[in-house]
């Protein structure tokens, strides 16, 4: 299949021995509406370490499908893609699963968040963020990058970084790091506040030590019974 590329639609959360095939399906046939061109996309195979549904696309059509998809997901303005872009997120919701879907050419990965995009966003803020978490991807073509951070087990994707910067923070892979720059929050109408996108400009190596040293390391700053004062201006507050 050389005159193909693939585009894995990557489900987060069940395996292929626990989805409901009928469920499948309904993602199946979203999938294949969002990326459209009927004519040129293919089913290929479901991968057996996680639910991705891998579909191949004629190499001459990528340069339609992947703008496509990329602005279902970021603009929501092609009525025709953002259909499907919306209900395989409801889905998603529903299951309390997410899902990413690498680009081919590029390596760009555009997350599908669920939730995120199924709860109406009432009000929308910019302001400085910082997150951190374990560096495992960095990836992308062009000025800006994508940074992937393992944060408590949740994979993010959301998160990119000048080109320049991406050279210097990879030598930081798999170590935990903290990111800062002007973040994109979304509050839904639940009352809930999401991080939609953080455009790092800096970033900062995180010391990984472990609990019990940093405590003896306070035994060492902290003068004798400077730990009952503490306790004790803090009982004092609560009791005010």
């Amino acid at each position: 299949m050389s005159d193909f590329l693939e585009y894995s639609f990557r489900i987060v959360g069940p395996k292929p021995d626990t989805i409901p095939m009928a469920r499948l399906a309904c993602y199946m046939a979203e999938l294949a509406k969002l990326m459209g061109s009927p004519e040129a996309v293919h089913f290929k195979e479901i991968l057996d370490k996680s639910v991705s549904i891998v579909a191949v696309a004629d190499a001459e059509q990528v340069s339609l499908i992947s703008p496509r998809i990329r602005e279902a997901a970021q603009n929501d303005n092609d009525a025709d893609a953002s259909s499907p872009w919306r209900k395989l997120n409801e889905f998603l919701a529903e299951d309390g699963w997410t899902a990413e879907l690498p680009l081919p050419k590029g390596g760009e990965v555009i997350s599908f968040p669920g939730r995120l995009k199924t709860s109406k966003a009432i009000r929308t803020v910019n302001q400085h963020t910082s997150v951190q978490g374990r560096l495992v991807r960095i990836e992308g073509v062009g000025d800006q990058v994508k940074v992937g951070l393992d944060i408590d087990g949740d994979l993010t994707a959301r998160i990119s970084i000048n080109a320049s910067y991406a050279r210097e923070l990879a030598q930081c892979f798999h170590q935990h790091v903290r990111l800062s720059g002007e973040g994109k929050w979304t509050r839904d109408t639940d009352g809930r506040w999401f991080l939609e996108n953080l455009k790092a400009t800096a970033f900062e190596p995180l010391d990984d030590v472990p609990l019990t040293q940093t405590l003896n390391r306070l035994k060492e700053i902290l003068p004798s019974g400077a730990g009952e004062k503490i306790i004790r201006a803090v009982d004092e507050l609560r009791s005010a």
